[in-house]
């Protein structure tokens, strides 16, 4: 299997998580219980070059982990400097106010909110919780991994149906397959690595019909690149009971990759069950909490962040079709696509032009996933581009 790695994984080893540690690799052995061709699909999401940490610092264009290239709000950078002054003592109060501000926008209760470091801490407890005593993860086959890894590590069995030919979740088909032995379903929206997203009059349907058999885990990591007036407000499932948890953070349009913020929606009982398995609300500073109460009311910054995002996709997108490549259309901070090199030797040529990106193999189709970056860095992306595929 080539080197490949998690976001959680890549996130250890460059030091953005927990300085020092070394890489964690997934081998096969360890998921063997897992179905084979499922495999390959999820484990370690995506592949690098060789040695991609060493040549970091040396990119001209960092696009290989849906970062926002535009920084925080100044709003934000504001807040965080008045916070520091406040870094002797923990925080209390604070936390109120942003759960707040998102039960006011959800249309739920602050008990509804369970504020994390990043959206990855309530991935891996939902994983550590759902798996504790076996039973199956559904989901489908194509999306992002971290969940579904864990999972598996702790006993699940992970079944993934296929995606459709647009590269969307199949819901029929999942809502087919729920059987006794069931205990989850994932599902990712905008999904990561497509793009995708799935209609929200669907997804609600899907979530009414499923929910009070199974619980739903909706994972809405790039749920702020929606258009305000089209982004699917389903906080009111959970105000209604459903058994849904909802996944949010502040590292992509907020820009909070490296100060870790993230929370989960879902009814009070079920944030009890899985709180046990976190890091609890404290793991979060006193100097990311105010900035982020600044940065979720910041609209005008997010405002700003969506169309630059926006234009840049766009720009990146016709570019490649115009060399003849098929973009999947995405509706996230990143592009699918597939290429025509082996992984390995297309990421290796990107980096020695200064371009980091990610690559998959995927039922032995190579594909490439790249961040949008500024339009500059766009650029650059389609001129090595051009370079590398001749």
């Amino acid at each position: 299997m080539s080197s490949q790695l998690s976001r959680r994984d890549w996130l250890r080893a460059s030091g953005l998580l927990t300085a020092g540690l070394g890489l964690s690799r997934v081998s096969v052995a360890e998921v063997s219980h897992v179905a084979a061709p499922l495999v390959s699909t999820f484990v370690n999401e995506f592949s690098f070059t060789d040695d991609p940490f060493s040549k970091m610092n040396k990119l001209r264009a960092r696009l290989l982990a849906n970062e926002n290239p535009l920084g925080i709000s100044p709003a934000a950078k504001e807040a965080m400097c008045k916070a520091a002054e406040l870094g002797n003592r923990y925080a209390w109060t604070e936390f109120a106010q942003l759960k707040k501000l998102i039960a006011d926008d959800e249309l739920v209760t602050p008990a509804n909110i369970m504020l994390s470091p990043g959206s990855s801490d309530i991935l891996m407890a939902s994983a550590d919780y759902f798996a504790k005593d076996g039973g199956t993860i559904l989901t489908s086959a194509m999306t992002y991994d971290d969940l579904l890894e864990r999972s598996a590590k702790f006993g699940a069995k992970i079944v993934a149906v296929p995606m459709t030919k647009e590269y969307k979740y199949d819901l029929a088909t999942i809502k087919a397959k729920i059987t006794p032995d069931v205990k989850l379903v994932y599902l990712v929206n905008p999904n990561n690595p497509t793009g995708t997203v799935v209609p929200t009059a669907e997804l609600e349907s899907f979530i009414r019909e499923v929910a009070p058999k199974v619980p739903v885990f909706l994972d809405e990591a790039y749920i702020d690149f929606y258009e305000p007036a089209d982004r699917p407000k389903l906080g009111k499932l959970v105000a209604e009971g459903q058994n849904v948890i909802l996944a949010r953070t502040f590292s992509k349009i907020h820009g909070f990759a490296g100060l870790r913020l993230g929370y989960a929606i879902a009814k009070p009982e079920l944030l009890k069950a899985i709180k046990p398995y976190t890091n609890g609300e404290f793991a979060v500073s006193i100097t990311t909490l105010m900035a982020g109460v600044a940065s979720y009311q910041d609209k005008d910054w997010q405002n700003h962040c969506r169309a630059e995002n926006a234009k840049a996709r766009d720009y990146t997108s016709k570019a490649l079709a115009g060399m003849g490549y098929d973009v999947i259309p995405s509706s996230a901070n990143f592009i699918l696509f597939p290429i025509r090199m082996k992984t390995k030797t297309f990421s290796n040529a990107m980096f020695a032009n200064g371009i980091g990106i990610q690559t998959r193999d995927f039922d032995g189709q190579p594909y490439c996933r790249v961040s949008i970056g500024t339009m500059d860095e766009m650029t650059a992306f389609i001129d090595s581009f051009k370079k590398v595929v001749g």
